[in-house]
């Protein structure tokens, strides 16, 4: 089933839909229904300058005049925005981005405004689900000037209510790491205790598990864990610096979070037409995302 909503919509800042979204806390989803389609069409206007000089010195490597990691920036208004809408089931803070991939179709002007086509598939629901299968796929097409310009997909998993932080285990013994042939160890970042306000500056996302160990405690984390996306973003940053060329796809999955302060590597593997990426601890025992990027 698809649910259409096409009269477009400017999008409403970042810091006040967060605000709306404790609202959602108090959604129970009891439904058993099969898988259907949301679709909303939204307007924002081009980044400043200032932002984008702003998103530009806080990775110091882009080569793309809007990096596809900056358009996420955006799409991730269109996502809390359909979060916010009755016809999403379930609580908006409890999502946990598993996996991005966003492709550029066309060079994206700076100055013209974005038309956002924005549709969700939320999955069949009822009580013989799996709950690794609630994962909602939020598609955001960005469109300039009666163009396609961009597409991003994003991957949320539905916690359910549980709480999403690591489990207390016993640490498993370090195994010792031993890259594959063709991977190469590009750069080590140091990441500090506040990195996630920093980023959140630029980014507009102020959820407050990447901000405050009280918010981070509750869900099972100590101190906060830095944004999936900035990651990613420094991730294409990195690469296009080294390629001296605009990214033009990038994917990404996000398999361990990043608790601050950190110490991570970033590593890369070229290929005839990509080039492999992975983020791993200092220690190398652990993945923290792996990907793929294309160039222009």
């Amino acid at each position: 089933m698809e649910r259409v909503d096409t009269s477009p919509q400017k999008l409403a800042p970042m810091p006040g839909m967060l605000l709306r979204s404790l609202l959602t806390l108090k959604r129970r989803d009891n439904a058993q229904t099969e898988s259907e389609t949301l679709l909303k069409e939204y307007s924002i206007a081009a980044p400043t300058a200032k932002h984008l000089s702003h998103y530009h010195q806080a990775f110091n490597g882009f080569v793309s005049d809007i990096p596809l990691a900056m358009l996420y920036c955006i799409a991730q208004r269109a996502h809390l925005s359909q979060m916010l809408d009755d016809s999403f089931p379930w609580p908006a803070p409890g999502l946990v981005h598993v996996s991005n991939k966003i492709e550029r179709h066309q060079i994206i002007s700076t100055q013209a405004p974005f038309q956002l086509v924005s549709t969700v598939t939320v999955p069949k629901r009822g009580p013989d689900v799996s709950p690794r299968r609630l994962r909602p796929r939020f598609v955001v097409e960005f469109w300039q000037n009666n163009e396609k310009v961009a597409t991003c997909s994003s991957v949320y998993q539905v916690m359910n209510g549980q709480n999403p932080g690591p489990a207390k285990k016993t640490a498993p013994p370090i195994k010792s790491f031993k890259p594959e042939t063709g991977w190469k160890n590009l750069s080590h970042w140091q990441l500090g205790s506040g990195m996630g306000r920093r980023y959140a500056r630029v980014s507009g996302d102020f959820n407050p598990i990447h901000l405050h160990p009280l918010v981070s405690r509750w869900f099972g984390f100590k101190t906060p864990i830095i944004h999936g996306m900035y990651m990613m973003a420094r991730a294409q940053a990195e690469l296009e610096k080294r390629q001296q060329k605009a990214v033009t796809y990038i994917e990404v999955a996000f398999k361990r979070p990043v608790i601050l302060p950190a110490r991570v590597q970033l590593w890369a593997c070229e290929e005839a037409d990509k080039t492999k990426y992975e983020v791993r601890s200092s220690d190398h025992t652990s993945l923290k995302l792996e990907g793929s990027v294309r160039f222009d």
